[in-house]
């Protein structure tokens, strides 16, 4: 069977920050999938990957599809887009583009402030937006536990957030370490919620809550990602769940609840 004629029966992604690490990921465990493909990759302007054939960035062999920086040039080549850059990348670069584009967008960056969250729900007005923190189904579930946890504790007790991740993560606190402060503020405590960041090392992602009682008891829920494959079926279910919806802001607990 021709490419064409494969690629017509597949889920046509766009990888948008493709040359980075997120996106190096995202691409090579697309390659292994046969429900969905990459339909394009996009690097920044100027990068030295541009033109270059994605097997040189996945370290796999030649795949026949080259990286390009035109993100406009390539709406008849994808379906959905993820964009792996990061906040001013998505806002000030590419935001226009998606609304051109007009395909589902899966944020997969982190680093928004409230101004920026606006601008992506009147986006989401016209096309369906998907912004993930983290693509780990375990994550959601860790945050009902933590709701849970707050609901029962998080009255009197001194509550902190720690995360750690490799030192090459340019945000901090993370945008899962937000997720998990929100969600802790959405149950009404009233104990301020302090946040600590670690950069260090290869560390993927590690998040952790401490809930510490005046009665000197302390309550702690991790969680922690040992390989990068753990994040292999979420970005599938992403991908999936965001190609079947309306026009539309989504979050985590929309597509994992």
């Amino acid at each position: 069977m021709e490419r064409k004629a494969v690629l017509a029966q597949m889920i046509r992604v766009g990888i948008v920050g493709g040359t980075g690490k997120l996106g190096r990921d995202i691409a090579g465990l697309l390659l292994q999938r046969e429900d969905m493909t990459p339909g394009a990759v996009i690097g920044r302007s100027g990068s030295p990957w541009i033109g270059q054939d994605l097997g040189a960035v996945t370290g796999g062999n030649e795949t026949g599809l080259r990286i390009t920086g035109d993100l406009l040039a390539t709406k008849e080549d994808c379906d959905v887009y993820i964009d792996c850059t990061h906040a001013k990348a998505l806002m000030e670069e590419n935001f226009h583009a998606y609304a051109l584009l007009h395909k589902p967008v899966i944020v997969a960056t982190t680093g928004f402030g409230a101004e920026d969250v606006e601008r992506l729900a009147g986006l989401s007005q016209s096309m369906p937006v998907a912004i993930c923190p983290n693509f780990s189904i375990g994550v959601y579930k860790f945050l009902k536990l933590v709701r849970l946890a707050a609901e029962e504790f998080g009255k009197h007790a001194d509550i902190d957030i720690s995360e750690i991740h490799h030192k090459f993560k340019k945000d901090q606190p993370s945008g899962t370490a937000k997720k998990i402060r929100e969600t802790i503020l959405q149950t009404g405590v009233e104990s301020p919620v302090h946040m600590h960041s670690i950069r260090a090392g290869h560390v993927i992602g590690e998040h952790s809550v401490l809930f510490t009682t005046p009665e000197n008891e302390r309550i702690e829920l991790s969680h922690k990602v040992y390989s990068r494959e753990g994040f292999a079926q979420g970005v599938f279910t992403v991908i999936q769940w965001i190609s079947q919806r309306p026009a539309g802001l989504y979050g985590l607990e929309d597509i994992f609840g």
